[in-house]
């Protein structure tokens, strides 16, 4: 063969078996690559079947009752725990109004809720609120809910593209399809236990108050009834007392004008206090002694007759230049032996017309008269004096030479107190002259207050004057 054919009889046999070549290669790789790919499908599908059935499973048997509704109230779906704790299944709330698990009671103020969420701005508010529910079936009374609005269509826009949306919308109906596309999400917890609880606590708490309130009347009526056995009591002790000392003072008056008739006994006051006789002494101390006592037994029925008694004041128009120079006068008289001090009187001019009591307010002079001469020394000034003061008119008692200590000042309108002293003369006394004072006071209307300072004491009186 020569050089010619043997080039000739290759080139052909080459062409020959390209041809008849088979493609493996390509035909084999695509079918790989298909059954991988289907592979990792299908795994990946399955996974997120088990993670769905998984989010399933926590969502039908998680520990509270969830909802979701729509824009009027029908119930769209309920998980399994919450519809067994009402005692229904699932399928049997599906497609039925929430309100006809709550109480009537309530399912107005549940509408409220409704409306209010849903047209509330921003739309993105959280209401909750407390329910009483109507479930027969169900141990549930009360349940604590909380909604939400889940709005549809266009929920993933941005601020600017709901915007140019809401202003594009020309006609009401689009507005009322989107909101028709919400869906409310409601969840119930239970709270029947905690309001059980309140219940009971505030069932409690009236029983203790009633029965603090009944324990508390009944100890008033005690001490009110204590309180009227104890002014009967003293009312009937001090009028039995006034008596046999009203007559033993008559005897002690006669007694000392049957002396002076014989003895001149009573000639006997002009002397000092050193050469006066045993007898007068002892005459003195027991005339002295039975007009304290007569005095205590009238404090203690004119305390009871202010403490007790509602009857009005005779009221009556005074000028108080004249009276008052009157009360001064008749008390230096009736005291001339127990009240040796210098007593001044200073009334401002002009002063208008007092309409008071008249004995009440020359009783609460004379008593602190009678205080102020028996604690001042005998060369002291007492000042009596009467001014205007706004729309008030002021008394006032000045005595000097002596003062409270400021530690007793609180007390000495307290009754029965009376001020400790080491000098002899100031002993004695009943202890009710200023609480008698301070109560006669307020009974007219006015203020009593006292002041101790510098070797000076004063007691002021103010009096609203009445038209």
């Amino acid at each position: 063969m020569s050089l010619n054919q043997r080039l000739l009889w290759h080139q052909t046999h080459q062409q020959q078996d390209i041809l008849s070549a088979k493609p493996v290669c390509l035909e084999f790789v695509p079918e790989r690559a298909s059954d991988l790919e289907l592979c990792t499908v299908a795994e990946t599908l399955r996974r997120t079947q088990e993670e769905l059935q998984w989010y399933r499973q926590l969502y039908e048997h998680t520990p509270a009752m969830y909802f979701s509704l729509d824009t009027t109230g029908i119930v769209l779906s309920v998980n399994q725990f919450g519809a067994t704790c009402l005692g229904y299944m699932p399928e049997q709330l599906i497609n039925q109004p929430i309100f006809n698990l709550f109480a009537a009671s309530d399912k107005q103020r549940l509408s409220d809720i409704f409306t209010r969420l849903l047209t509330a701005e921003p739309q993105s508010e959280i209401v909750h609120g407390e329910f009483r529910l109507n479930c027969p079936a169900s141990k549930i009374a009360w349940v604590k809910v909380v909604m939400y609005v889940l709005h549809g269509g266009n929920e993933h826009c941005s601020l600017e593209e709901n915007q140019q949306l809401l202003t594009n919308q020309a006609e009401t109906s689009t507005l009322q399809s989107d909101l028709t596309d919400s869906v409310i999400l409601m969840v119930c917890e239970d709270i029947t236990a905690y309001k059980q609880t309140e219940a009971n606590l505030k069932e409690l708490a009236q029983a203790v108050l009633k029965q603090s309130q009944t324990t508390v009347k009944a100890h008033l009526e005690e001490m009110d009834h204590l309180n009227r056995l104890k002014e009967e009591f003293l009312s009937t002790v001090s009028h039995e007392l006034r008596t046999p000392l009203t007559n033993m003072k008559m005897a002690i008056q006669m007694l000392g004008i049957t002396l002076h008739r014989e003895q001149k006994f009573l000639s006997e006051m002009a002397k000092p206090q050193a050469e006066r006789s045993k007898a007068f002494r002892y005459f003195e101390i027991l005339d002295n002694e039975c007009e304290r006592e007569i005095n205590l037994i009238n404090n203690f029925l004119d305390l009871q007759r202010l403490d007790t008694s509602a009857k009005p004041w005779v009221l009556e128009t005074i000028q108080v230049q004249q009276w008052l120079w009157r009360v001064v006068e008749l008390f230096k008289a009736r005291h001339y032996t127990s009240c040796q001090q210098k007593l001044h009187l200073s009334i401002a001019a002009n002063l208008p017309p007092l309409a008071c009591d008249p004995f009440s307010l020359e009783r609460i002079l004379v008593e602190l008269l009678t205080n102020a001469c028996k604690f001042s020394p005998l060369d002291a000034e007492i000042t009596i004096s009467a001014q205007l003061k706004s729309h008030n008119i002021q008394f006032q008692v000045i005595n000097s030479g002596v003062e409270i200590p400021s530690f007793e000042l609180p007390r000495i309108f307290d009754k029965f107190y009376r001020i400790p002293s080491n000098d002899p003369r100031k002993q004695g006394g009943t202890g009710l002259g200023l609480a008698l004072v301070q109560k006669l006071t307020q009974h007219l209307g006015g203020t009593i207050e006292v002041e101790s300072g510098a070797n000076r004491t004063c007691f002021t009186i103010q009096l609203a004057m009445k038209s």
